[in-house]
């Protein structure tokens, strides 16, 4: 009961109570949901496939069970992640603040764009890690954003991703919002949304796309 009076609060408290930055981009493609995706079960491991630019082919997997959320990378996708002190190789993706800037020229000592080990038999890289004296992980409590590179048309792009992940008495997270850059090469601050003029555009757009389908079927009726 708790547990689940645990989750419904951290849901309430990702949808109300975060305000997205006031900085714009018009060239950015931009996404929020109706409500949260919801990572959680109670049971082992499921997988959610998330395709950042809707083309049809998941960028990411997001791997989680009832102690653990994690990622599993996919067409030579990266996430800036905290590397691992020399001689280890592993990094886990770092919760980033709103308008760092998530490019080429992101990676800065220990923060570097990292896409997993080729061949490694255990490919997910963890988020957070419930235990029997807590939560551990680098998304662990956080509410922040991930910086993320993905290939498109055989070209890099850069984009962010809005998560909520508990802190404590479950492994729970919530994907809230994400956005990429159209622009091959192109940086985009974390949080960035559609300018007003873009918005305009789409809303008007489809008030046009609306209009010409009702005068359709009223010339066919």
């Amino acid at each position: 009961m708790l547990r689940r009076l645990f989750i419904v609060t951290m849901l309430a408290t990702a949808w109300l109570g975060f305000a997205q930055p006031s900085r714009a981009q018009g060239t950015i493609s931009y996404h929020q949901p109706s409500s949260p995706i919801i990572l959680w079960t109670q049971g082992f491991a499921e997988y959610y496939p998330f395709d950042i630019d809707d083309n049809g082919t998941s960028e990411l997997t997001f791997a989680y069970n009832f102690q653990s959320i994690g990622i599993l990378y996919e067409q030579n996708t990266r996430t800036l992640s905290l590397m691992s002190p020399w001689p280890s190789i592993r990094g886990v993706p770092q919760p980033l603040p709103a308008d760092f800037r998530i490019g080429p020229d992101s990676s800065s000592g220990q923060l570097q764009w990292f896409g997993g080990i080729p061949g490694e038999p255990v490919g997910s890289y963890g988020l957070v890690f419930i235990s029997g004296t807590g939560a551990s992980g680098s998304f662990a409590g956080q509410h922040a954003y991930m910086g993320i590179e993905f290939q498109r048309n055989g070209a890099s792009h850069y984009g962010w991703m809005l998560l909520q992940v508990s802190g404590s008495f479950a492994a729970v997270a919530a994907i809230e919002s994400w956005a990429w850059e159209t622009r091959p090469g192109e940086a985009i601050l974390a949080g960035t949304v559609p300018e007003p003029s873009t918005w305009a555009l789409l809303v008007g757009g489809g008030v046009l796309m609306l209009w010409f389908r009702r005068k359709r079927h009223e010339g066919r009726g």
